[in-house]
C-alpha cells in the first residue's frame, strides 16, 4: 500500500508480511500447506491472501477479518486496497 511504501526505510527491507500475498497452486501444493501459508501471512499483517487455481480457473481470496469468498471465470475481485479498482479473473487466466 502507499501508507506502508511511504513508512518504509530506504535504506532497509520491507519487514513484516506483504499487503497482499498471491500464491499460485502447482501439483506440489498440499491444502495443509496453503492454509498454514494463508494463517501465517494474514496473522502477520497481510491484509489478504488469494489462492490462485490454473486448472479450476478460480481465485480464492481471504482477507484480514477471515472472510473467504471464491471467484470465478466472468466475475471481477475488488482490489479494496487500491481505492475502487478491481481485477478480473478473465485476466489473470491469459
Amino acid at each position: 500500500s502507499a501508507k506502508r511504501f511511504r513508512s518504509a526505510d530506504p535504506e532497509d527491507n520491507i519487514r513484516g508480511a506483504p499487503d497482499l500475498v498471491v500464491e499460485v497452486l502447482s501439483p506440489s501444493n498440499t491444502a495443509a500447506e496453503m492454509l498454514d501459508k494463508e494463517q501465517i501471512c494474514l496473522a502477520n499483517g497481510a491484509r489478504e491472501f488469494w489462492v490462485v487455481d490454473p486448472n479450476r480457473r478460480h481465485v480464492k481470496v481471504t482477507n484480514s477479518e477471515g472472510r473467504t469468498k471464491l471467484y470465478h471465470c466472468g466475475q471481477e475481485i475488488p482490489l479494496p486496497m487500491f481505492g475502487n479498482a478491481s481485477l478480473a479473473v478473465d485476466s489473470i487466466f491469459v
